[in-house]
């Protein structure tokens, strides 16, 4: 698995694994508004609740999808940081270019869905440990 023989990520195959990630963060949104009655009576709280799972499931599918079934897209990656500017903190990816538009754009998605990926589950993972724990 991984790249094709020209040293070229499989697109088909990334563009699968998109579509996947797609289809899940969809589905986690309409079980999560339908499992939390938003249906029927709408609340803030839940929606955004809702739309957070969605963001985990969409970037946890897409994010270890391409880890595990094309891995190629993770050499570009040089460097992570967390940047604390003030109040806020910021997760900086360093990538490297690989000279074609087509894999930066790839990259760029990995990237986005990783960073997503962090950003939206310790949140979640705080929210729980409160609900747990209070």
């Amino acid at each position: 698995m991984g790249m094709t023989e020209g040293g070229q990520p499989n697109y088909a195959r990334l563009r699968r694994i998109q579509h996947i990630a797609v289809i899940v963060g969809a589905l986690t949104l309409g079980l999560s508004l339908y499992l939390m009655g938003q249906f029927s009576k709408p609340e803030l709280v839940p929606i955004i609740i809702a739309v957070a799972f969605t963001g985990v499931g969409f970037s946890a599918v897409f994010y270890f999808g391409c880890l595990f079934f094309e891995g190629s897209l993770q050499k570009y990656i040089v460097d992570d940081d967390s940047v604390i500017k003030g109040q806020t903190v910021e997760m900086v990816t360093t990538t490297q270019a690989s000279g074609d538009d087509t894999i930066d754009e790839w990259v760029g998605r990995y990237v986005f869905a990783r960073n997503l990926f962090g950003m939206s589950v310790i949140p979640l993972l705080l929210l729980g440990g409160l609900f747990l724990f209070s």
